[in-house]
């Protein structure tokens, strides 16, 4: 019994935790609207700000991600959209894009919707390991 706890633990070290934090753009005056699913990587980042623009024919997406980190942050981002019915526009169509942020820096990240119907959208940054 005992080596089947330590295997337990040794094994829930070991995971890799891939989430971390998220805002939508259709919340900003809401409580939902910062979404932190890591808690370490919510003490080291927060997403300031996100809204939408319109664009000649589409809408754009813009997030202020801030550093509340001394150090570096290795990071990821990735921008979803959505309809106004809130349903999910592109299926992870696109990649995680890499983001580099050194101490205390803040850095506006940006994405054009794919389709006409976007209505806003929300964005998911990860830390890499």
């Amino acid at each position: 019994m005992k080596y089947l706890l330590l295997l337990s633990v040794l094994l829930v070290g070991c995971t890799t935790d891939t989430s971390g934090i998220a805002a939508d753009s259709g919340k900003p005056d809401g409580k939902q609207w910062l979404i932190v699913d890591n808690l370490n990587l919510g003490r080291k980042l927060t997403i300031i700000d996100a809204a939408t623009h319109q664009g000649m024919d589409r809408l754009r997406g813009v997030a202020t991600i801030q550093s509340l980190f001394k150090g570096d942050l290795n990071l990821q981002y990735r921008f979803y959209w959505y309809d106004s019915n809130n349903v999910q526009l592109n299926n992870a169509t696109t990649a995680w894009t890499p983001l580099s942020l050194h101490g205390k820096q803040q850095i506006q990240v940006q994405s054009v919707a794919l389709v006409h119907n976007a209505n806003h959208f929300k964005i998911y940054v990860r830390e890499v390991e």
